[in-house]
């Protein structure tokens, strides 16, 4: 073990009885069905110390975005039109399946729609639904159609029955919303503008609407969870990276990272395999470490370089929600639509985490109850 190692963390050493309480772990996770309690700081230190693995500190400038995309890369392709379907208790996501007639409809219909001819597009998308009454996208270009032409009700009409159809797209929940609003009927709004959310946590589109429309008092808030600290293979040897400038607490979680990538005895331990893929329970620990250390230093007063999204996080997490702020964040970077395959007392809980912590009047979105 490197010696600089030990002299940078012996001081951000506290006790974990102040970490993040321990949350169910996701349907995507191979979990150990006895998981021990998760490790403090200290206790990753000490595992990387008495390894046999050579671990290398290293001080290195973060991404702006932080080290988020080399954690926690895409792996799954999201589907243009979700079909969620289950077979013995597992879902899985499949294209809509297609109608070439009423997809033929559809294509005519663009160019109409582009050039704000929207009657004519109008005639075209209801076609469509004449002759594939279940396509639930030609329901939402009706209530384009309607939108567009001031039509709102009517707007409004079709996107629920596209609902009705497939309630898994965070399309129609947008586009629902937006015509809520116009007619001023902002809590469903709001409930609209969740829902999108929770079934796709990345969407531009709705990002950029509030962006566009501050008139509304909403705001998406940017991301809680921005990492300062990295772990990657160097060789034989693990590589620590975290970047000075920012909150020391970055250094423990990327000890975290480096101990579940270096010790797969550890990833056995918690979850039951040594098999490297994404676990909440790694992400949990790790977090939980960075915050460990992140309360430690403000206790101190060594408030110097600490990071406000440790400071948002750790109000999330005293809420019970850093295991949603994780599947919000992390799971549906790897895999955008992974709301879909779980059930649905999840996609509440996410729901909640949503209208608490993410879209939030504009007057509370800097405001942390710490």
């Amino acid at each position: 073990m490197h010696r600089l190692l030990v002299v940078l963390c012996s001081a951000f050493v506290v006790a974990c009885a102040s970490g993040p309480k321990p949350q169910p772990a996701s349907a995507l996770d191979d979990v150990a069905p006895e998981r021990p309690p998760f490790l403090d700081p200290g206790q990753i230190l000490e595992r990387l110390e008495k390894s046999e693995t050579a671990y290398r500190i290293e001080g290195k400038d973060s991404p702006p975005g932080g080290w988020a995309d080399q954690l926690w890369p895409q792996q799954v392709q999201a589907r243009e039109a979700p079909k969620v379907l289950e077979r013995d208790g597992v879902k899985s996501i499949v294209e809509w399946p297609s109608h070439p007639e009423a997809q033929a409809l559809l294509n005519e219909a663009e160019p109409h729609f582009q050039a704000k001819r929207y009657d004519e597009a109008a005639t075209l998308y209801e076609k469509a639904t004449e002759v594939c009454p279940d396509c639930y996208v030609a329901w939402n270009f009706r209530g384009d159609a309607a939108y567009f032409s001031g039509d709102i009700v009517t707007a409004l009409k079709f996107y629920r029955k596209a609902l009705s159809l497939n309630p898994n797209d965070h399309r129609t929940w947008f586009f629902q919303g937006n015509a809520l609003a116009r007619l001023g009927r902002f809590a469903e709004a709001l409930d609209s503008w969740a829902w999108c959310l929770v079934l796709n946590p990345r969407y531009p589109i709705i990002r950029q609407f509030f962006r566009a429309n501050a008139e509304l008092g909403l705001v998406i808030r940017d991301d809680v969870i921005v990492p300062r600290g990295y772990a990657e293979r160097a060789g034989d040897a693990i590589s620590v990276q975290f970047d000075p400038d920012h909150d020391p607490a970055w250094l423990a979680f990327a000890n975290c990272k480096a101990l579940w990538l270096g010790e797969p005895s550890h990833r056995v331990e918690m979850t039951g395999s040594d098999r490297e893929h994404y676990t909440t329970v790694e992400e949990m620990e790790c977090l939980g470490s960075a915050l460990i250390v992140h309360a430690n230093q403000r206790s101190e007063g060594k408030t110097d370089h600490l990071d406000p999204t440790l400071e948002r996080l750790t109000a999330i997490t005293r809420d019970g929600m850093l295991g949603n702020a994780v599947l919000f964040e992390v799971g549906a970077r790897i895999h955008p639509q992974v709301v879909l395959t779980l059930e649905d007392s999840v996609r509440q809980e996410l729901k909640a985490y949503v209208l608490k912590h993410v879209l939030v009047p504009v007057d509370s979105a800097d405001g942390i109850d710490l």
